[in-house]
């Protein structure tokens, strides 16, 4: 039996990361994604809205239907 999945190359948060340290965020999105793990990557609120930095993806869990990010803020390029 499959799944599905989708593969990402930039976090989209949708506002909804928890902040769990000075840099470091948790992210709960619905359904399976795949990320790229100890590489720098864009970071943006919606996708439709540019980049406002980059974050390194430190660990990825994948359990009953739901993909947990967690990162770390590496560079802040706006707040707005």
């Amino acid at each position: 039996m499959g799944f599905s999945i989708e593969v990402n190359g930039e976090i989209v948060t949708h506002n909804q990361a928890e902040r769990l340290g000075d840099r470091s965020f948790r992210l709960v999105k619905d359904g399976y994604h795949l990320y790229p793990l100890d590489s720098k990557i864009d970071i943006q609120m919606e996708e439709n809205k540019p980049p406002f930095g980059t974050a390194v993806i430190t660990k990825v869990e994948w359990s009953s239907g739901r993909t947990t990010l967690f990162y770390e803020l590496v560079s802040l390029s706006s707040v707005n």
